[in-house]
């Protein structure tokens, strides 16, 4: 075997010959048999620099010295200078100077020569080879190349990437950082440009403090420089084609980078300020009374787009966050995605990270504690969820709100959770604003270079209180003691550059004359400046929908049935599929058919999908197969993609099993990609509630806060069927306690043609300040003859709210039984098995229970004149389900002559039976009273 070009491992071992190197290959052999048979130090040489073999491998084929003098110190001593610089790369960051109140004092074995039985003088007959592969000019010796390492690890940056596998990417971090040119000296320019950025984050803290007294703001001051960072970031993306950056954060320094980096007017910001009267004025009320709550100026969002040099649209997203820490995490994730994404071509939707990127600030305490975290972190190399690459910064003031470090994480650091992602970590000190700039240019070429998440722990403090109104010194007067000493880095920056020459005293005094000037021209616009709510309209939007023919279906199913000649559909599916050949002519629609043709008429009329949840590619009841695999190599086939006639794409993820993360993440692409039907299903219904802070704080009430519209679809299974509390009930008394002015529509249908038809009508509904749309879907009727359909219902009919089937004496009716899901089809299966008159019984399901149907309810009451008796029948307890929520309704549209009488399970604290002998008892009754010609 020949090598044209020796490697740097062959180069290394080139240093050692003769008796040497003979030894090298003895232990070596060792080595290979057993790693544990040679010492630590040896095997650390061996892991560095593998095989000596390579060494007799050169042009030629001969074995040939490096040009170095030959090396006739013990093999034992290079490993254990090989150890110790290994370990100043991989402990380094224990030593460095990154955090600007408590500076380094303890010595730390690791980097210490005499750890590994050696000193100083010894290294210093060994070149720089030996421990350093690419030296820098100038260091020759190994002591020399030791000197090197401390000055790049344990200096200014704390790195952490030595648990990263992938030797491509360490060998390339260590590059960077051992090269020197991450460390490159700024130019006056920037330096000036560094100090001025200092100073408006700075002095806008001040005029807030000093013109706002006693009102929340949550200040930057302590870690100012995460300002400047998240500019810098921001202008090298958009420079290198990078058009949206999206940012999300917490409260803390929110107001700065809304102002300084996504370009917020400081008089916009100014204007949110509590002016401080008792009294809103006559039409913040009217907005109020209409729907509209807005929220505090911390939590808003922000939207900068302008045009670059090219002309191209470039935009800096600042995400709408709710107190919730991190909980935006998964939303900015989402939103970056579909930013990335062109949905405009059927199949598969095609993505360039190279469009977007997504930038997260953190909490110290926040980003340990809240599992969020984690989930979003899950996604970074996940093909569904994936952005190319997440810049994290932990805004690390030392303390959550009153609680010390060792009360808020059993760890060292608080970004030690990144580890098992393997993100590389660089800490930092706040005090030191151009090591922050090398830090966070090293974030972005880290994340251009490998398309993978990269972390910085901004390590600083927090000047004031948890906000501007708390006292912080009750709780850590030590601490506070010594940051009320401590010199703000604007003042730090400002002594340093007038101690370079860089400015003089009279330029930082001008800079900061220009910027309080600015300031106090934006703050006397306020009289001047009006707010009117964004939205004024919340009724509920109203579309056509247009019909879909049934030669138009016959083409659809044909086409969803063909797959590639090649293709090997597993022959159970096939048996399955096979029964939709001929459904549409002669036979029933089943719930999944019914949702594949919906899909596809969707596509046909341009409309991108996106679904996602916890198995929902082949549907947990095993029902959907949106996707195929070959029986034979298990290739996948997904007939949506392939469609004729489709004008978008169309794509199905399995998610994580999470449900506040993919949640959150299908949130914001829905509200980025408005266009898009993106739907989220839970595995069974009731895991939505782990996602309860999505559904509070976005789905529920984004658009009254925010003016934030989303059109995502929530579809949770609910039904009772004697599978205890976690797998029966969506919990869907909770989506209608918050449901209000028209802020979401909530089903609950019992028909495949209701749901093809509810499909369709959500998305014909985006673009026009669509809603969500939670929807109750069925487990076991999803086989039940009963809620299948007739084709010819799919192609003629539209979404009903209420179904009904009037009597055929309607004199007669004195009792209607009003229901919304299974348990409807549940009682009219009953009535059909049961023999006697039920002429005195109608029956209705509400299938649309919010916005509520009480007009087309009424026309129902209008039919039975001799009505007497309303019932309200439902599977859940009467402490759940739809009752509490409808009984005001009801009451209020009752015939004159009717009473309104509740049927169902008693209040429980639990939402249904264990057992499911109980569950059979449970419903039999409630049916039985249902049904019973006795007076309620």
């Amino acid at each position: 075997m020949e090598h044209e070009h020796p490697s740097e491992t062959q180069s290394f071992w080139q240093q050692f010959f003769g008796p040497n190197f003979g030894y090298i290959l003895e232990l070596y052999e060792s080595y290979r048999e057993n790693p544990e048979s040679v010492s630590a130090d040896t095997r650390a040489l061996f892991e560095a620099y593998g095989d000596p073999n390579t060494a007799l491998f050169v042009a030629g084929g001969q074995a040939t010295p490096s040009g170095q003098s030959t090396l006739s110190v013990a093999p034992e001593r290079i490993a254990k200078a090989v150890e110790f610089a290994r370990n100043i790369r991989v402990y380094g960051h224990l030593a460095a100077a990154t955090d600007p109140l408590h500076p380094k004092s303890d010595s730390i074995p690791q980097l210490e020569p005499s750890t590994y039985g050696i000193t100083e003088a010894e290294l210093s007959p060994l070149p720089a080879s030996v421990v350093l592969r690419n030296a820098p000019a100038g260091v020759k010796t190994a002591r020399d190349a030791i000197d090197a390492l401390r000055r790049a690890y344990c200096d200014r940056h704390g790195y952490e990437f030595s648990h990263l596998t992938n030797e491509a990417e360490i060998a390339w971090l260590q590059e960077q950082v051992e090269s020197g040119r991450l460390m490159t000296p700024l130019s006056a320019d920037e330096k000036k440009k560094l100090y001025t950025s200092l100073a408006r984050t700075e002095l806008f803290e001040k005029f807030m403090h000093r013109r706002f007294v006693g009102q929340k703001r949550f200040s930057v001051e302590g870690v100012d420089a995460l300002v400047p960072m998240i500019q810098s970031l921001s202008d090298e993306a958009l420079n290198q084609g990078i058009n949206s950056v999206v940012i999300g954060m917490a409260h803390r320094g929110r107001l700065n980078v809304l102002a300084h980096v996504a370009h917020k007017p400081y008089e916009t910001i100014f204007s949110e300020f509590h002016a401080g009267n008792n009294f809103a004025s006559e039409e913040e009320m009217r907005e109020y009374e209409a729907g509209w709550g807005g929220d505090v100026k911390y939590h808003q969002g922000w939207r900068h787009e302008f045009r670059k040099a090219d002309g191209s649209l470039a935009r800096i997203i600042v995400a709408n966050n709710p107190s919730h820490l991190e909980v935006a995490n998964p939303v900015v994730e989402g939103i970056a995605r579909a930013a990335q994404e062109d949905r405009t071509n059927p199949g598969v939707p095609q993505q360039d990270v190279e469009k977007a990127i997504p930038v997260l600030v953190h909490g110290d305490a926040a980003f340990p504690g809240e599992g969020v975290v984690t989930e979003t972190l899950n996604f970074s190399q996940i093909p569904g969820y994936y952005t190319g690459g997440t810049v994290h910064i932990i805004a690390n003031n030392h303390v959550g709100f009153t609680a010390d470090p060792e009360q808020g994480r059993s760890t060292r650091y608080a970004s030690d959770i990144v580890k098992g992602y393997e993100i590389p970590v660089v800490h930092v000190s706040a005090d030191d604003p151009e090591a922050c700039i090398a830090a966070i240019r090293l974030a972005f070429l880290y994340r251009e270079t490998f398309h993978k998440d990269f972390l910085i722990d901004l390590i600083g403090y927090r000047r004031w209180g948890h906000n501007e109104t708390d006292d912080p010194s009750m709780t850590q007067p030590v601490l506070y003691s010594k940051i009320n000493q401590h010199p703000t880095i604007k003042t730090l920056y400002g002594q340093q550059l007038q101690a370079q020459g860089v400015m003089s005293a009279e330029d930082v005094a001008s800079v900061d004359e220009e910027i309080n000037r600015d300031l106090m021209a934006a703050f006397e616009k306020l009289p001047n400046i009006h707010h009117s709510a964004p939205i004024t309209d919340f009724s509920a939007p109203v579309v056509e929908v247009p019909k879909v023919s049934l030669d138009t279906l016959r083409d659809i199913n044909r086409a969803l049935l063909d797959t590639p000649e090649d293709f090997t559909t597993y022959p159970k599916l096939k048996r399955i599929l096979d029964r939709r050949i001929d459904a549409i002519d002669n036979g029933d629609i089943d719930w999944a058919h019914a949702e594949s043709l919906a899909f596809a008429t969707i596509l046909q009329s341009g409309t991108p999908i996106r679904l996602t949840g916890q198995d929902s590619e082949r549907g947990t009841f095993g029902q959907r197969h949106l996707v195929l695999h070959d029986a034979n190599n298990g290739q996948k086939y997904t007939p949506l993609q392939h469609l004729p006639g489709a004008k978008a794409s169309f794509i199905v993820y399995n998610s994580p099993l999470s449900e506040t993360s993919v949640m959150g993440f299908e949130y914001g692409y829905n509200v980025e990609a408005p266009e898009t039907l993106v739907l989220w299903e839970a595995q069974f219904g009731d895991f939505a509630n782990v996602a309860q802070p999505i559904i509070d704080q976005f789905i529920a009430a984004g658009r009254a806060k925010w003016a934030e519209s989303s059109g995502l679809v929530l579809l949770l299974p609910h039904g009772y069927e004697g599978q205890a509390s976690e797998h029966s009930s969506a919990r869907v008394e909770r989506f209608l306690q918050l449901a209000a002015k028209n802020n979401m529509f909530i089903a609950n249908v019992t028909t495949s043609a209701q749901y093809f038809h509810l499909l369709r009508l959500q998305a014909a509904r985006l673009g026009h300040n669509a809603r969500p749309l939670v929807v109750m879907t069925p487990k076991s009727l999803l086989r039940n003859v009963r809620a299948a359909s007739k084709a010819i219902h799919l192609a003629e009919g539209q979404f009903q709210t209420v179904l009904h089937t009037p009597s055929q004496d309607a004199k007669k009716v004195t009792r209607l039984v009003l229901s919304s899901g299974k348990v409807g089809v549940d009682l009219t299966t009953e009535i059909d098995k049961r023999e006697g008159d039920f002429s005195w019984l109608a029956t209705a399901r509400v299938e649309q229970l919010y916005p509520f149907p009480a007009e087309r309810i009424q026309e129902i009451f209008a039919q039975y004149e001799n009505l007497r008796e309303v019932v309200w029948l439902q599977e859940e307890p009467q402490n759940a389900g739809a009752w509490s929520f409808v009984v005001t309704r009801l009451m209020s549209i009752l015939p004159a002559n009717a009473a309104l009488h509740y049927v169902g399970r008693p209040e429980q604290a639990f939402p249904a039976e264990g057992s499911p002998d109980v569950h059979n008892a449970e419903q039999a009754h409630i049916l039985d009273v249902a049904l019973s010609r006795q007076t309620l």
